[in-house]
């Protein structure tokens, strides 16, 4: 996301919208594509009825004046035809030069025969410049108006040098009818171009405008998702410094006093009783089943070695309520997508034993059958009202774990029918983390 916006900002700042077609961004690629195609499919129907009209007033009048006109139109199709595949295509660039070049063409016959269209020519060569701007970077526009202000200042001298020849074969009403005409239509295919390249960009600023909100929000989540971490992680690591301090730390320096009394004793010749050392031994068990306790907080080890589900059902197995695991994975998950599924579902599972009855019964399913890995955790507990523990820090460490992982998180619950707790990793996300490794495939 981050780096579409900037696209997006750098071309809207620099009116380049080839810029954007060559950009990965699809739909704004497809959307200026589509309206140069249809632009310059209906400015050929102009053409050709343009053309028609003066045929059809040559051979009414028996005038040579609008036959040539028409067939000078009629020259500028080719020009057209050049540009449309390039539209079409995408390649922006080369079709405006196309579609210009037959407007510059255009203006010689006309000036030509009836140099009193000088002005709207001067348009019509400057105009396509003026629009061409929306669409060619800065620097092929600066090469172009040289161009530009050549053909203006060759029609211009044709303009102020010739008679033309309108005047002297048809009557003067129907010169000035057909030249007011021209004008019109001219002026009304410019200022329709003109309103389009508008809302063309007005939509590109409005994405850009919508891109840069998601991004300043993103930023913020992350942000407030780093901060969260650090809190959880030096939280954690209070709890195991208290909880080794408290626990296996006070076992095994009671342990140690005892060995140091038996080994005295040892020394003075007493013996040493058998429940002396069944208690040492009952006290060494302990601290190790302690600490194997706090390193399955850490990083559990069952999970290393026998996998996602096989894991789950140690959890289940020590667990006061009823789990039960429905494995639907076929082959082995990348480490880390893992660890963050089984945290989520021992937060799950303390959350529906913490709040729920002694009857509770919590259903675990891991499945990826609809392509992404998903696993979902359903009790039949109490619920509760999400927006009153929306900052609980069990939830927010779960929708940060899946998040992380580019996933999504969600958790249906409402007091009194129990609680839903969905971690959907994406399939893209699911094979790209496992590319050392077996990857789950349904």
């Amino acid at each position: 996301m981050g780096q579409a916006a900037e696209q997006i900002g750098t071309v809207v700042a620099d009116g380049d919208i080839q810029a954007i077609a060559d950009a990965e961004i699809p739909e704004i690629r497809e959307e200026a594509r589509a309206w140069l195609t249809a632009n310059n499919s209906s400015d050929q129907m102009v053409i050709v009825g343009f053309a028609t009209v003066l045929a059809l007033l040559a051979a009414a009048l028996q005038t040579w004046w609008a036959l040539a006109l028409a067939v000078s139109l009629l020259f500028v199709l080719p020009f057209r035809w050049m540009a449309a595949p390039h539209f079409r295509r995408g390649e922006i660039r080369r079709g405006i030069l196309w579609a210009n070049a037959g407007t510059w063409y255009l203006a010689f016959p006309v000036v030509v025969i009836a140099p009193d269209a000088l002005a709207i020519q001067m348009q019509n060569v400057i105009g396509p410049m003026v629009l061409a701007a929306a669409y060619l970077e800065r620097r092929l526009v600066s090469r172009l108006v040289p161009i530009a202000v050549a053909v203006a200042v060759a029609i211009s001298i044709i303009g102020f040098t010739t008679d033309g020849f309108v005047g002297d074969v048809a009557p003067r009403w129907l010169y000035v009818t057909a030249l007011v005409f021209f004008v019109a239509a001219n002026l009304l295919l410019v200022i329709g171009d003109i309103r389009e390249v508008n809302v063309v960009r007005l939509r590109f600023l409005q994405r850009a405008v919508r891109s840069n909100r998601e991004i300043e929000a993103a930023d913020r989540a992350l942000r407030e998702s780093r901060r969260r971490l650090l809190v959880a992680a030096d939280e954690e690591r209070i709890r195991l410094e208290r909880n080794l301090h408290d626990g296996a730390q006070q076992r095994i320096v009671s342990l140690a006093m005892q060995l140091r009394l038996a080994a005295d004793l040892a020394e003075e010749g007493h013996q040493v009783t058998s429940a002396e050392l069944f208690e040492m031994h009952r006290a060494a068990t302990e601290a190790v089943d302690e600490l194997r306790d706090l390193a399955q907080g850490v990083y559990p080890a069952r999970l290393r070695e026998l996998g996602l589900a096989k894991a789950l059902h140690g959890v289940a197995r020590r667990s006061p309520v009823t789990i039960e695991i429905d494995d639907r994975l076929h082959g082995a998950l990348e480490a880390e997508i893992e660890v963050a599924l089984y945290f989520v579902c021992v937060e799950a599972i303390q959350n529906a034993t913490k709040h729920g009855r002694p009857d509770t019964i919590i259903r675990i399913v891991l499945d990826a059958s609809a392509g992404d890995l998903c696993v979902t955790v359903t009790d039949d507990g109490p619920g509760f009202t999400l927006s009153d523990r929306a900052t609980s820090r069990g939830l927010l460490n779960m929708d940060d774990r899946v998040g992380a992982l580019g996933g999504e998180f969600t958790i249906d619950t409402e007091p009194g029918r129990g609680t839903v707790v969905t971690a959907r990793i994406p399939r893209s996300v699911a094979l790209a983390g496992a590319a050392g490794g077996p990857v789950v495939v349904a």
